[in-house]
């Protein structure tokens, strides 16, 4: 900890999300901040982690808003309210750090990045993912050339879609979530770790249904209006020249596809599931006779979401970048917003956004969150 404090860190939003976190705060990882604070406007909710967690602060939202203790909060409600209960954590004082995606808009997006300039305070996105061992391992072998200069990608997100498990599924076919806003935010946080800011995008998309029905109780049967596209192929051109191609779809059964692969002038390599934090990194080069395991070059690779709060934190103390940042943020979601657009008008879309490469963990020892 190099004598720096532990911050005290409250939720507000304590649905199914809110359970990784918590647990994240508890480990053995989290040396760097603690949850103490709970708020949801269903207060049995923020009641029920309270028990289960030993939180001694929980209530409403403002419970968390108010409380002069915490010094950051995380923020895990629905998509449609990310840029009103960031901005007013913001404006309650307190850094902020957000489940994907960052807001519905880019307007909503710069309001957020404002209220935290203005207020000196800093805001951070999920999808720390990217932050993974696997992830972190594959950034190291690309960046010391195991496969030579990147020429292209493929990538695919395949998935059933939430109403075979979820019965609160409503919200991942609205504006602002659907394929998209949910899960591409795993792949671009990658994309761009990887491969640095995408510079246009061309998409295709279709709604295969425009009503889904929930299949688990306890709202079996009842039906779910959709409004978003749930079957999206991209072609994605990097500002470096690299093409992506990828598919994201709440209307794939199963696939044998890799998650990810990254093509290079020496081989390819293959990233696991971005929406985990585990997996194998595979590469296979010429004259390799199969598939090689890259051995993981970090020890930490149990913790799941957190990782981005703790790295935050830390560069809050140490005065430098976080890279769970809301630039990132901010870049990934613009993109997926003109992925969206580029498949209603059928044209190739430029990106105006930017962002830079967050920094790997192993560039000093000092950087290295846990040893």
């Amino acid at each position: 900890m190099n004598g720096f404090r532990k911050y005290k860190v409250g939720i507000i939003g304590c649905g199914a999300i809110s359970n990784h976190y918590l647990r994240f705060a508890q480990s053995a990882y989290s040396d760097w901040f603690e949850i103490t604070s709970l708020g949801d406007i269903v207060v049995e909710k923020a009641a029920e982690r309270a028990e289960k967690y030993g939180i001694k602060k929980f209530g409403d939202p403002e419970t968390v808003y108010n409380d002069p203790e915490v010094d950051l909060i995380i923020n895990l409600t629905v998509p449609k309210v990310h840029e009103e209960v960031s901005v007013h954590a913001l404006e309650a004082g307190k850094h902020v750090y957000s489940e994907k995606p960052f807001a519905t808009s880019r307007e909503g997006m710069r309001h957020i990045m404002e209220v935290a300039a203005k207020r000196s305070l800093r805001a951070g996105c999920a999808p720390d993912s990217f932050l993974s061992a696997p992830a972190q391992t594959a950034k190291k072998a690309l960046e010391d050339d195991w496969i030579g200069e990147p020429v292209g990608v493929n990538a695919i997100c395949a998935m059933r879609g939430n109403e075979y498990w979820r019965p609160d599924s409503d919200f991942f076919y609205k504006k602002g979530a659907g394929p998209m806003m949910d899960m591409a935010p795993y792949y671009l946080n990658i994309f761009v770790s990887l491969l640095g800011p995408v510079e246009s995008v061309f998409a295709a998309s279709r709604m295969t249904w425009d009503q889904r029905t929930i299949k688990v109780a306890p709202r079996r049967g009842e039906k779910i209006d959709v409004e978003v596209p749930t079957y999206v192929s991209t072609a994605l051109t990097f500002k470096s020249g690299i093409i992506a191609t990828f598919v994201n779809s709440f209307d794939i059964w199963a696939t044998r596809q890799p998650h990810i692969e990254v093509f290079g002038t020496k081989g390819t390599m293959v990233i696991p599931d971005p929406n985990q934090y585990k997996g194998d990194v595979l590469i296979r080069r010429f004259k390799d006779s199969e598939w090689r395991v890259f051995p993981q070059f970090v020890e930490y690779g149990e913790y799941g979401r957190g990782i981005g709060v703790a790295d935050m934190v830390r560069a809050i103390e140490e005065k430098r970048p976080h890279r769970a940042s809301a630039e990132l943020a901010y870049h990934v979601t613009d993109v997926i917003l003109s992925m969206e657009e580029s498949g209603e008008k059928g044209e190739v879309v430029k990106i105006s956004s930017s962002a830079e490469k967050p920094a790997g963990l192993w560039l000093s020892p000092e950087e290295i969150l846990w040893k």
